[in-house]
């Protein structure tokens, strides 16, 4: 029997308690150090894309193993019939629990403390997991896919400030013409990103890093080359000055953005795929 097994449920309560606030604090911690210079951001931003954990939880994982690539708990690598090497020391992260209310009536979600672990970890050969590779016609359809705001392509000598862009007062994405279907790829993603952080109160330029930011980690994610980093190099101005607790909210704004959009491909590559099944069904039912 180990050790929390002996516990009494208030002294449980209490380690746990205790852990919660450790790992809290860890990741509160680490915020002005995941912003403190371009080469620490990007170490940020890569594995956000890569895990796809709340900014608390990747802040957890950047503090203790920025080289992961691939996390599960050691149930879910048994599962897998994998192992965890002798000696290896989890990585903790916070799971998200059951719902409970406050004093004043405000819903909130109980986080619990979790050891997961990263394949470099587990016992034989283990490689990194290879992103799927997607032709850039498809990943353009499916950025597209069920998009609130759709381009509109317009010829090569139009006055834009870019070659893809996003006005707001027309609500409309303008794409140049003449441009490769990786140009516009990279130009709709980052647009894109643009649409979801415009608002009334901040203007274009006041949110392009964010929006740079989570480009990045979308193209990052679907493992296009030629991803911009010039945005990087502003990294230092963005955020100087901000609170740990302004750059969190900033983290945050960007963890959904990116989900948002990622979620979005994801449904409209699945639809390519659903189409490309149906098609070759009804071609094989016409040959038979």
């Amino acid at each position: 029997m180990n050790e929390e097994n002996k516990m009494s449920k208030a002294d449980f309560a209490k380690m746990m308690q205790e852990r919660r606030k450790a790992l809290f604090d860890m990741a509160n911690d680490q915020v002005e150090k995941a912003v403190e210079s371009s080469q620490q951001y990007k170490i940020y931003l890569d594995l956000q894309s890569r895990l796809g954990y709340t900014p608390t939880n990747t802040l957890l994982v950047m503090k203790q193993n920025p080289k992961a690539t691939l996390l599960k708990d050691i149930v879910h690598w048994r599962e897998e019939q994998k192992y965890i090497k002798k000696g290896e020391k989890g990585i903790q992260i916070l799971e998200p629990g059951n719902e409970y209310m406050t004093k004043n009536g405000n819903r909130k979600i109980s986080y619990n403390p979790k050891y997961v672990f990263d394949i470099s970890q587990i016992s034989g050969l283990n490689n990194p997991p290879t992103p799927a590779t997607y032709e850039t016609s498809e990943l353009v359809s499916a950025l597209l896919y069920r998009a609130d705001v759709q381009p509109e392509v317009v010829t090569d000598d139009s006055k834009l400030p870019s070659k893809v862009y996003f006005d707001s007062e027309s609500n409309k994405i303008y794409v140049k013409a003449g441009q490769t279907q990786s140009e516009m790829l990279h130009g709709l993603i980052r647009e894109y990103c643009v649409v979801e952080f415009s608002n009334k109160d901040r203007d274009r330029q006041q949110t392009m890093f964010l929006s740079e930011s989570c480009a990045y980690m979308i193209s990052n994610k679907f493992g296009l080359e030629n991803r911009n980093t010039l945005f990087l190099n502003d990294c230092n101005e963005h955020f100087f000055s901000k609170e740990p607790k302004e750059i969190k909210k900033e983290l945050e704004q960007m963890k959904k953005v990116f989900s948002k959009i990622s979620n979005r491909v994801e449904q409209g590559l699945y639809a390519q795929q659903e189409q490309t099944k149906q098609k070759n069904k009804e071609v094989g039912d016409h040959v038979r």
